[in-house]
């Protein structure tokens, strides 16, 4: 093994949302040094929960209550998706891994074996996932059972209306109703942010006003939805705090966007990394050189010093245009830094449908770079770019996790796969 101390690493992870993470997280379960570079703010976009297949889309877009059985008949459609290079067992144990390691960090997730479960969104519809947090399963568990539910929105808290939330899903839960509370304390504050607000309920005294508030409207109600607001750190005990006052089960809802859901994850895994042994630094990587060796290097800046990172292995997470893995070159999708071809539409004009809801959906959302089944980087004559570079999540060919509700199932077994393989190479 390297020695980090001399700022060589074993593995070097550029990205830090959920297949970046995973990958910090497997590699060094596996004793590599590693380091983990990438803003995490990309993780403010999560829900908190862990997706893994439910839909075909299209033009009858055909849902999987099975997420197992939905990917078999998804690689029917497009044998090159990058489950192709991923079996059920290395899935299982990729969520099994990840999984744990957030619930060491205070994130603990439920879910059934082999079907998806339900949760509300802010936009009133249903979605599916497969690993729910500990925070919003007895929301799940509320529509399953077909429980009264009571949505409660906050005033001034922009993107989570309760009355159209409740109205939207009446005709899915006919027990559902909604109400809407002032905030103890911000009663004139204008519009509200939900990290503010879970901060606030970290405070005893605003968290027992906030819930006698929530208790003169649950009359009738078995089970209280809320915003995702339950604090950052300590949302399981504001959680059951909550639930002692009102007598009534408590579920969050997610929020748009940056959501305190990904907070908590990114906050859990900056605070464990330490002691796992995975160095963090919140810097973009603009380029790599390599070294003599073959090695990969580059160079961060930290305050007022540089440093110089040296790295046997590479997995890049970096996403594709939010997380800038692919930028536009000479009116091309290219990869941003080893310039890798990319698979997609080759002219611009076929990147988007005309129509933005078209069932098709949208080419540009498909497109990215093409591995061999270890999730190794191939060039533009099909050979493997580089031994030592792997890539996962996004940034990967052949997908459209946003429509597929498969994010977290590509990003967490295709970084398990990448680090396994450097793991038998090493």
């Amino acid at each position: 093994m390297t020695n980090p101390d001399n700022g060589i690493y074993n593995v070097a992870v550029i990205g830090a949302g959920t297949a970046g993470t995973a990958a910090s997280i497997f590699a060094s379960q596996r004793g590599l040094s590693t380091i983990q570079l990438g803003r995490p703010s990309e993780m403010s976009f999560a829900s908190g929960c862990l997706d893994l297949f439910s839909i075909i889309p299209g033009e009858t877009p055909k849902f999987f209550a099975n997420p197992w059985k939905g990917i078999e008949s998804l690689l029917d459609r497009n044998p090159e998706h990058p489950f192709s290079k991923v079996s059920q067992k290395e899935i299982k144990a990729g969520f099994d891994a990840f999984s744990r390691f957030m619930e060491t960090c205070g994130i603990q997730y439920t879910k059934e074996n082999d079907a998806n479960r339900f949760i509300i969104t802010p936009a009133g519809t249903l979605k599916p996932t497969w690993h729910v947090p500990s925070s919003m399963s007895a929301g799940s568990a509320a529509l399953k059972r077909k429980k009264k539910i009571l949505i409660t929105g906050i005033k001034g808290l922009k993107g989570f209306g309760a009355d159209q939330m409740a109205s939207t899903l009446k005709s899915f839960h006919p027990d559902i109703r909604a109400v809407t509370v002032q905030f103890p304390g911000r009663e004139k504050a204008g519009d509200l942010m939900c990290e503010r607000l879970a901060w606030d309920l970290e405070t005893p005294h605003v968290l027992e006003k906030f819930a006698a508030v929530l208790a003169s409207h649950t009359c009738g109600a078995e089970t209280v939805g809320l915003p995702a607001i339950l604090g950052v750190h300590r949302f399981v005990e504001l959680k059951e705090k909550i639930e002692s006052i009102i007598k009534k089960q408590v579920f969050e809802i997610p929020t748009l966007a940056p959501s305190v859901t990904g907070l908590r994850m990114k906050e859990a895994f900056l605070a464990a990394a330490p002691e796992a042994g995975i160095k963090t630094c919140s810097q973009s990587v603009k380029k790599i050189d390599m070294d003599t060796e073959g090695n990969f290097v580059f160079h961060i800046t930290q305050g007022l010093e540089k440093e110089r990172i040296t790295a046997e292995h590479v997995v890049l997470a970096t996403g594709r245009f939010m997380g800038r893995g692919l930028c536009i070159k000479d009116g091309r999708i290219r990869e941003a830094l080893f310039d890798l071809p990319v698979t997609g539409p080759d002219s611009r004009s076929l990147w988007y449908e005309r129509d933005f809801f078209d069932a098709k959906g949208h080419g540009v959302n498909r497109a990215g770079i093409e591995t061999d089944p270890c999730f190794r980087p191939l060039d533009a004559n099909g050979d493997v770019f580089h031994p030592r570079l792997f890539a996962a999540g996004g940034i990967l060919a052949h997908q459209d996790w946003k429509r597929e509700k498969s994010g977290s199932g590509i990003s967490i077994s295709s970084a398990f796969k990448a680090v396994s393989s450097i793991r038998k190479g090493s």
